[in-house]
């Protein structure tokens, strides 16, 4: 499709700058962000309340990395639960099937063409293999392991993938911390290398667990924070129709020629069976039987003063 960067699967130049991008795997998310996560760029996912939500922003990373070749670096406390129900492209649902030698060119064309999207839609219901899955994401082992091992490795697998996009998935690392000014610096250490090479990060933590400033350190480090609120299941509340808030709490502006404009207003979401959609809460119009009384009497004081001279 237009615009698509060759050299690299799944990225394009963005509009407002000379940088590449790539998708989050959420359309609607990229939406958000500019169209697209920049590369050499970092995003924090913070955790409001217990977590019930934000690994479906980082299932959807990682499947978006595997849809595209890159290559997936995962480490912490849930990933490995998180690669059983990775959600599936929807458009592989019609993929033809191999059975003789001109099916397989045409597969092959089809897997070609998939890569070559910037951005898919996913179906939650329907999980990807674990072949695929072996074959595209490295997992870290991080227990016994200290942060400058673990950082070591994740440099190691970058430069072993230098001509490749590198995504890196961190939920929930060195948790409950032990040690913030360590876990600051790994932080400092691992974005520098973000914004050496050609690697986008998602990290997930929760809030409420370090010192405030370690807390504000942390979001500088980050060029895009959200937060992610879970809403309680009531049918009678006016979110019922929502799973949880989306806080967009900064966006940076990268390399810009122009001062683009972003709508921090929070967003509403909601986990569908096949489907995770983000967007603005519109509030339904109150037909209650005060206000249809108020409107009336509104409505009559005003034909009746029409006749009133001054």
């Amino acid at each position: 499709s237009s615009g698509i960067n060759a050299e690299y699967g799944g990225t394009r130049i963005s509009l407002h700058s000379t940088l590449l991008q790539t998708s989050t795997g959420i359309q609607s998310l990229d939406l958000l962000l500019g169209n697209g996560m920049n590369l050499s760029s970092s995003i924090l996912m913070q955790e409001l309340d217990r977590g019930e939500y934000s690994p479906a922003f980082a299932k959807h990373f990682i499947s978006e990395g595997i849809t595209h070749g890159h290559a997936v670096v995962c480490l912490g406390e849930r990933v490995n639960s998180w690669l059983t129900t990775l959600p599936k492209p929807i458009e592989q649902e019609s993929a033809p099937q191999a059975q003789a030698e001109d099916n397989l060119k045409i597969a092959w064309r089809y897997k070609r063409k998939m890569q070559n999207r910037f951005s898919h839609s996913y179906d939650l219901s329907q999980h990807r293999s674990s072949e695929e899955i072996t074959n595209s994401v490295t997992t870290i082992p991080t227990r016994n392991s200290s942060y400058l091992e673990v950082y070591q490795e994740i440099n190691r697998i970058v430069e072993e993938h230098k001509d490749n996009v590198v995504r890196i998935v961190i939920d929930r690392y060195m948790f409950p911390i032990d040690d913030e000014s360590m876990f600051i610096r790994f932080h400092y250490c691992l974005q520098r290398l973000v914004t050496q090479k050609k690697v986008v990060l998602m990290c997930l933590y929760p809030t409420g667990v370090m010192s405030d400033f370690s807390s504000f350190y942390l979001q500088e480090l980050f060029n895009y924070v959200l937060s992610v609120e879970s809403l309680p299941r009531d049918k009678k509340s006016v979110f019922k129709d929502y799973h949880g808030i989306l806080h967009l709490d900064k966006i940076d502006n990268m390399c810009t020629f122009t001062m683009p404009h972003y709508d921090m207003t929070d967003r509403f979401f909601k986990v569908q069976r096949k489907k995770f959609i983000i967007e603005k809460m519109h509030l339904p119009p109150d037909l209650s039987e005060t206000v249809s009384r108020s409107s009336n009497s509104s409505a009559t004081n005003c034909a009746s003063s029409k006749g009133i001279d001054f």
